[in-house]
């Protein structure tokens, strides 16, 4: 922030082509000009976020950008929409949403704004702040962008809920949280309608629902996904050579290896900076114990599996994934999830090498460290 202070979005002594805090701050005003009326009205995209400080009784954001309606409010905060663009981008489109804040300890407390809140498509919402929103910017790498947000005094849902059909039905019924999850990814629901199903207390038994603190749902739902998947996964033929993947997106690199041998994984971390490298390292064993637990692992993780329960085959998998100063501020799990999707896993050849000098380390390596040899 010193530097901030000295460049003032003049001289980029940062190293950055543009000044993010400039930039996102001429958004995030004109957003808060219209949160300043008092009055937003637009789509929710649908957009929802679960603090997590005071838990059982915890703040929801309920966001909308103010004036977009219909499919064009999902490019705000929809992965599959948001994917492909520039940090800048996606800050300026998460800076623009008005965040409508309510306490509450039940699930029920929300009303129809749950339901809002999981749509499959964008819905008409109405908000009347009780005050005018903070001129107030965060910059890390633990909360994403949000633009302003003030204590809503009413709320009303006008659009209708567009919502699947097998989620209408669990919501209603009385079984586990870990059972609606996996019957809801088994039907083709997509994971962040599950996550926001799971964070609004929309899922499990009927007497035990709670609100559930947004980052904690992410790896929740990505945990037991991924837990569904190994279970297909591991009893699969293995693969029958080496195979690697190579992906990056927003200063973010990927380094996948899958080699023959039992169903196990291997994640390492690395964060990147000018002056030094600060790493996370997470194994998982047969039984499917992780010697951490990282939100970030169980995001590669499962789109990892996806690929493999597609392909039909199993393998030891190791995943590198450096961090480099570009990415000054997150934009949530979504990315890691993305991109690991998007990697198209073939057989090793010259290329791994140079990819292996941009991740700074070798994810063969380390499987061979952790006693599989090849």
């Amino acid at each position: 922030m010193s530097i901030c202070v000295k460049c003032r979005g003049r001289k980029f002594l940062c190293g950055l082509s543009k000044c993010p805090v400039v930039d996102r701050l001429r958004v995030y005003t004109i957003a808060w000009r219209y949160a300043a009326r008092g009055e937003v009205y637009g789509s929710t995209p649908p957009a929802a976020v679960v603090g997590e400080s005071g838990w059982p009784r915890v703040r929801v954001y309920i966001g909308e950008p103010p004036g977009v309606f219909g499919q064009e409010a999902r490019r705000y905060d929809a992965p599959d929409a948001l994917w492909g663009l520039s940090l800048e981008e996606i800050t300026r489109l998460r800076s623009f949403l008005v965040f409508g804040v309510k306490t509450v300890s039940r699930p029920w407390d929300l009303g129809d704004l749950a339901y809002a809140a999981v749509s499959s498509s964008p819905v008409d919402v109405e908000m009347k702040l009780s005050k005018t929103p903070s001129l107030e910017l965060r910059f890390d790498l633990f909360e994403k962008p949000m633009g302003p947000r003030a204590p809503l005094e009413r709320v009303r849902v006008v659009g209708n809920p567009s919502i699947y059909p097998k989620l209408d039905r669990i919501i209603h019924d009385d079984i586990k949280a870990r059972d609606a999850v996996v019957e809801l990814y088994k039907w083709g629901v997509d994971i962040y309608t599950i996550q926001r199903a799971m964070s609004l207390g929309l899922l499990g038994r009927q007497r035990r629902r709670r609100l559930v603190p947004t980052r904690w749902s992410i790896t929740a739902v990505d945990t037991i996904v991924g837990d569904w998947l190994a279970q297909r996964v591991k009893y699969l033929d293995e693969v029958v050579e080496v195979l690697y993947g190579y992906g990056e997106y927003l200063d973010n690199s990927y380094l996948v290896i899958v080699a023959p041998g039992p169903l196990k994984f291997v994640y390492l971390e690395r964060w990147v900076s000018s002056s030094e490298v600060t790493e996370v390292f997470v194994k998982e064993d047969l039984r499917g114990r992780r010697s951490l637990l990282d939100g970030g692992f169980e995001a590669a993780r499962v789109a990892v599996l996806e690929k493999l329960k597609a392909a039909g085959r199993r393998g030891t998998v190791a995943i590198v994934r450096k961090i480099g100063p570009g990415y000054y501020t997150s934009v949530g799990n979504w990315q890691i999830r993305e991109t690991v999707r998007r990697i198209v896993l073939k057989p090793l050849d010259e290329q791994y090498g140079e990819y292996v000098k941009k991740v700074g380390a070798d994810p063969l390596g380390l499987i061979k460290r952790e006693g599989r040899l090849i």
